[in-house]
């Protein structure tokens, strides 16, 4: 088994690695489907950059279920149970493109929560909290007993 050394520096060269959205953790999926999703979101980059568009300008990737078992070392059938999720959870479509034709897979993002800020930051007027109102230190709300 090999052993990992050395610390990241500012040269150190990075391992190839998935995007993987922070929703995700919130979202009641299993472990597989979340893994799935970031991979399917990974492809869908590519696909993107390949220029992989319908007819409406929708990128899709071609995924077989196969091949996603290999990557993600598991089972057709836990890669089709994944795929179930990520359809019910409205995150992936998957059409279907006739005998031997490879079916597209259509990776959905959620929509993106608007922040609006208040009058107040805008205008630069922001209510700050007073140090007089916060402790200066973390021990001041914790009894020293606790501590060992």
């Amino acid at each position: 088994m090999r052993t990992i050394t050395d610390y990241i520096t500012a040269d150190t060269a990075m391992p190839q690695f998935f995007p993987y959205p922070c929703f995700l953790l919130k979202m009641d999926l299993s472990y597989t489907a979340r893994l799935l999703y970031a991979l399917l979101l990974d492809r869908t980059t590519l696909s993107q950059k390949n220029g992989w568009q319908d007819s409406e300008g929708r990128t899709y990737i071609v995924y077989p279920v196969s091949e996603i078992a290999e990557t993600l070392d598991k089972g057709r059938t836990a890669i089709k149970s994944a795929l179930n999720e990520l359809d019910a959870a409205g995150l992936l479509v998957r059409e279907r493109r006739g005998f031997s034709a490879p079916n597209r897979l259509y990776v959905k993002v959620p929509p993106v929560p608007v922040v609006r800020f208040s009058d107040q930051l805008i205008a630069g007027k922001a209510t700050l909290i007073r140090t007089e109102n916060r402790p200066l230190r973390w021990t001041e709300n914790r009894p020293l007993t606790n501590l060992l």
